[in-house]
């Protein structure tokens, strides 16, 4: 039996569900993977009296975790990018493996810190939480080409939409019950502006398709502009809509983006509600695979983070952090030259032939009508609902033709706008 001597940086939540892991579940570990766990040092800004380290040593100098030989593996679970990134990089330079459940520092800063580091360093726990989503990439899946990696990445998000749909919640009401149960921060712009998930995309799309991580180079949107309307008309129309991060590789290139996105009902990905994350892989043998559950929490990012910690320890005496494919450096497409199917709620005057000539528009610049609803105007309302779902088009097209629309006469400025995905 070989015993692993672990080192925490952090006392979070997460940290604490790593100790609790260890403690109740070490017995269990050991026995599956040969491996014996032993926190020995713990070390964050503050003490906290009332958690139990389990004999681990406490320390507020995170340095005391690298530049002690008594751990074998750091795991580093302060969170911020900064700090953590600079924390990483004195542990692996120190010879530390490292395992982190820090997306924000492995989207932006990954490139070099796994290029230059002379010890692995994981980062399962980065991505969807409790899912196993980077190991299905890198390892179950290793002898597969993917076509496409999409995913319900943002807990938060998911949460909001669904309320929205099934209690009939406006936007803001659903953020407010998120904060109350703690599902969102009392700033959740990272979140809702599509951050978060954009972080956790970049890393999807750097293993999948070989490539660099690239975060900026992602187009990014979040749900603030998502109404209750919104979520009807999708019903009505055979949808659910639902905050996605999406990398796919097309023929005029790779696709990456995070934003709304109307998806069929019968799709298994409008089933997932909640907190819970999802992500759906297509690869060219394997074919379609779908892996979900909770993508945030305490036990749930415990769990992720003791899987790589489990891998390393396996691996001790091997030696090599980096990604071992070649990266190529796979230009993204912008937004403005891919291709999907939108749907579009345009508020019109309730007058004869407004509908022919929005659709005239659209005809104008190539994009044919999939389905349409038109509401009746309710009381005390000038404008009454266009509801078009469009064939698939590329978005220059689209939104040529929006701006067109909106300068019809009877068509009132703020044309809503949100892609459609069928992921056959």
């Amino acid at each position: 039996m070989k015993t692993v001597r672990l080192g925490i940086a952090g006392l979070g939540t997460v940290a604490q569900g790593v100790l609790k892991i260890v403690a109740d579940n070490g017995e269990l570990i050991a026995q599956r993977s040969g491996v014996e766990l032993v926190v020995v040092r713990v070390a964050s800004r503050t003490p906290k009296p009332g958690v139990d380290l389990g004999g681990a040593q406490f320390s507020t100098e995170l340095a005391d975790l690298y530049e002690q030989d008594d751990v074998d593996i750091v795991i580093e679970l302060i969170g911020g990018e900064q700090t953590a990134y600079g924390f990483i990089q004195a542990a692996v330079a120190a010879g530390k493996p490292v395992v982190t459940a820090n997306k924000a520092v492995i989207a932006t800063q990954g490139n070099t810190l796994l290029a230059d580091s002379p010890v692995p360093v994981r980062f399962e726990a980065a991505v969807a939480g409790a899912i196993p989503i980077i190991q299905a990439i890198q390892q179950g899946l290793v002898a597969n080409r993917f076509e496409h990696v999409v995913g319900i990445i943002n807990g938060t998000c998911n949460y909001i939409l669904t309320a929205m749909r099934d209690q009939g919640a406006t936007f803001d009401d659903a953020l407010a019950k998120a904060q109350a149960l703690g599902y969102a921060e009392a700033d959740p712009t990272f979140d809702v502006g599509g951050t978060d998930a954009a972080h956790k995309l970049a890393i999807l799309l750097g293993l999948a398709f070989d490539a660099p991580f690239n975060f900026d180079d992602l187009y990014v949107e979040g749900i603030t502009e998502i109404t209750s309307e919104d979520i009807q008309y999708a019903e009505e129309l055979g949808y659910r809509i639902k905050h996605l991060g999406l990398a796919r590789m097309t023929d005029a290139g790779l696709e990456a983006r995070v934003h709304p996105t109307l998806v069929p009902e019968s799709q298994l990905l409008a089933s997932v509600n909640g907190v819970l994350n999802a992500v759906l892989v297509k690869a060219d043998a394997a074919g379609n695979t779908m892996y979900s559950g909770p993508g945030a929490g305490g036990a749930a990012t415990a769990s992720a983070v003791l899987a790589d910690v489990v891998i390393l320890a396996q691996q001790l005496t091997k030696t090599g952090g980096g990604r071992q494919s070649d990266l190529i450096d796979i230009p993204v497409l912008p937004i403005s030259q891919t291709r999907c199917a939108y749907y579009l709620r345009i508020p019109a005057r309730d007058e004869p032939g407004v509908f022919a000539q929005v659709a005239n528009a659209l005809s104008q610049h190539g994009i044919s009508i999939e389905a349409a609803i038109q509401k009746e105007p309710q009381a005390s309302q000038n404008h009454v609902a266009i509801v078009i779902l469009t064939q698939v088009v590329q978005e220059s097209q689209l939104t040529a033709a929006i701006t067109e629309v909106q300068g019809l006469r009877e068509v009132a400025a703020g044309v809503s706008c949100i892609r459609v995905e069928a992921l056959d």
